[in-house]
């Protein structure tokens, strides 16, 4: 058997990459890191970066495979109309398809007018190269409010295909909805308004159209000390 047969057959097989059915990864993509941050200059030579939300690439043998959700309960959350989650979903890979549930730390003094760089930088990787398409669509009451699409270029490096999106701008959208959470007096307030707020991103292959990695985000306020929190599940209809 060769080791592709091998890493494809099951999670649980040790020559597996660790984080094979326990991260972010489709069959021919996966995600190396997502983070939504906000920076901004303090001193001349000095940044302050505050993270809003954060995956990392921390998967290990001792983490669990990832729990289930059932994909219908969450529809009515994303745009429903061509192209939206159901119709996605219903042509596949299935195996791509995942639900982030983000804790987000907004716990961040940046003023908003201080000129501060709101920006989103991700990282995927594939055995294969060929031209992704990330489209980031944000979502309230269901309903697509604004998109924003990517193109990114394979680069080679360590024996596998490397997509950099780098410190991309977030947009107005974004930063003005962040701002008018931050005055909310209270986090339940926050939540309430969270409940209806989701984003939809969807990596594909420029060329052939088909679907990579699929992710549905969902949101609400961290109350811990610790920051950003997140939990990962894979999207399935029994």
């Amino acid at each position: 058997m060769d080791q592709k047969t091998a890493t494809s057959i099951s999670g649980d097989h040790p020559s597996a990459p660790p984080w094979q059915d326990r991260s972010i990864a489709g069959p021919k993509l996966r995600l190396v890191e997502f983070t939504c941050f906000v920076e901004q200059q303090r001193e001349p030579e000095q940044f302050h970066k505050h993270l809003f939300v954060h995956i990392g690439n921390t998967a290990s043998y001792a983490d669990p495979p990832l729990e289930a959700v059932d994909i219908r309960q969450i529809y009515d959350k994303f745009p429903e109309k061509k192209g939206g989650l159901k119709e996605l979903y219903d042509k596949g890979p299935q195996s791509a398809f995942f639900l982030v549930k983000f804790w987000a730390d907004l716990s961040t003094n940046v003023q908003d007018d201080s000129g501060a760089f709101y920006g989103v930088t991700s990282q995927y990787e594939s055995a294969e190269s060929m031209t992704i398409q990330v489209s980031t669509k944000v979502c309230s009451f269901g309903k697509q409010v604004v998109e924003k699409v990517e193109t990114e270029y394979p680069r080679f490096e360590n024996g596998r295909h490397v997509y950099r999106i780098h410190r991309s701008p977030m947009c107005e959208y974004m930063i003005n909805f962040i701002h008018k959470l931050k005055h909310l007096p209270e986090k339940y307030m926050m939540n309430s308004v969270l409940e209806n707020f989701t984003i939809l991103q969807v990596v594909s292959n420029r060329e052939t159209q088909e679907t990579l990695i699929c992710k549905a985000y969902v949101f609400e306020v961290s109350t811990s000390e610790h920051g950003a929190q997140h939990h990962i599940y894979k999207l399935v209809k029994d």
